[in-house]
């Protein structure tokens, strides 16, 4: 029978009973408390009775400790379901600000996951959630069509609820992380345009997509920010001054949300060509302005159309059986790769590159990085010689 005592320089009680093996054991129940620590001496003793006789499943173990909780502490375990975890931290993005598009872009992948689980899985606890059924979920990506990284942010998206549940201690360890994601970084990489191939696309473009071209090629700015200028975001002829709908939501001060980058020659040239607005707030591509960049009269696809008919080869991946879209290594976004690989191959300073380009950390910056052989022979060239050439002998 289980029974108590306490150590006379401790404020808590010990349990003293009989452990799963037979044997006579002590544990601190953590607890000042007489009346509530001989309840935890009790419930761990009965937890040794079930476990010595095989009957201590993992339901059993969750409700004996959910109502040692409850008898101790007044609140038990958490015990919401997998799907209502997801429900609330869907709620909690919302209250946070997360953008609509956002939002519409998880909840497919929730969605699927609890599909994945089933009824019975899906209304079990968050914690009983293993690693080796997120990765049969990201296998099942891969089976539907979806490409490795699309499969992988999956498991990204996912990982939010966990780590969100690890965080307030519901879960003590998170299993998304034990799922070795399926990329290694050399995969479906976009490639920047070269020069011959951006004045084949301005050839080829109307008024609207050459300035679209323009302003991406000498700033990096994205494909639906681009869209959506107006004539308020041109500073003095010369400062573009925009908000990147993609990330400016992460940044906390109000000073960094903005992208500010001085406009090249090109760009001066092409605003004063335009005819002169009637409202200051016009949009610099009128034709183009609010459009979404999916769907199939959006722009990429529009974009898509004028590489086809410059004679630009997308560079795509291999098509794809059900849901999965092919990848395009070239695409509108590929003239942000060519800006930011052009300041790094011209020895631009790093902190001048970030700055024009919005990045806040290095690592989103090295990825859009391609640096070409003849930067690499400018380093060299500047290597010290250290070694006389001597003439060498053969037997």
């Amino acid at each position: 029978m289980a029974s108590l005592w306490k150590h006379p320089n401790s404020s808590f009680w010990t349990a003293c009973y009989t452990d799963e093996t037979g044997k006579q054991v002590k544990r601190s129940t953590k607890l000042s408390d007489r009346k509530k620590a001989m309840k935890a001496a009790e419930a761990f003793e009965d937890a040794a009775k079930m476990a010595r006789s095989a009957e201590l499943t993992r339901a059993a173990a969750v409700k004996m400790l959910n109502e040692l909780m409850e008898r101790t502490h007044g609140d038990g375990l958490d015990t919401r379901s997998t799907r209502q975890h997801i429900a609330d931290y869907q709620a909690s993005l919302q209250a946070r600000g997360t953008k609509e598009g956002t939002l519409k872009r998880y909840s497919p992948i929730f969605d699927g996951f609890l599909a994945h689980l089933g009824d019975a899985r899906s209304n079990a606890r968050l914690a009983s959630v293993s690693a080796q059924e997120l990765e049969s979920f990201r296998n099942a990506e891969l089976k539907a069509g979806k490409t490795s990284g699309t499969a992988d942010f999956a498991l990204k998206v996912l990982n939010g609820v966990f780590e969100d549940a690890r965080r307030k201690a519901i879960i003590l360890h998170n299993p998304v992380q034990a799922v070795k994601p399926l990329r290694d970084g050399t995969s479906e990489e976009r490639h920047p345009f070269t020069d011959a191939q951006v004045s084949a696309l301005l050839a080829v473009a109307d008024v609207e997509w050459q300035g679209m071209i323009l302003f991406a090629y000498h700033t990096g700015i994205r494909l639906n920010d681009a869209a959506n200028l107006t004539r308020q975001n041109i500073e003095r002829g010369e400062v573009l001054r925009f908000r990147e709908a993609k990330t400016s939501h992460r940044k906390q001060r109000a000073s960094e949300r903005d992208t500010t980058v001085m406009i090249a020659k090109d760009m001066v040239n092409y605003i004063k060509s335009l005819p002169i607005p009637i409202k200051k707030d016009a949009p610099l591509f009128p034709s183009l302005h609010g459009k979404k960049s999916g769907s199939a009269g959006g722009l990429s696809n529009a974009f898509a159309r004028l590489m086809d008919k410059a004679g630009i080869d997308r560079e795509q991946s291999e098509e794809r059986k059900g849901k999965g879209r092919r990848f395009s290594a070239l695409s509108f976004h590929s003239l942000r790769h060519t800006m930011i690989s052009r300041l790094a191959n011209s020895d631009a300073p790093e902190a001048v590159r970030k700055a024009m380009s919005g990045h806040s950390t290095d690592e989103a910056h090295r990825r859009y990085i391609h640096q070409d052989l003849e930067a690499q022979k400018r380093v060299v060239a500047k290597a010290p010689q250290i070694w006389a050439v001597k003439k060498l002998r053969f037997a």
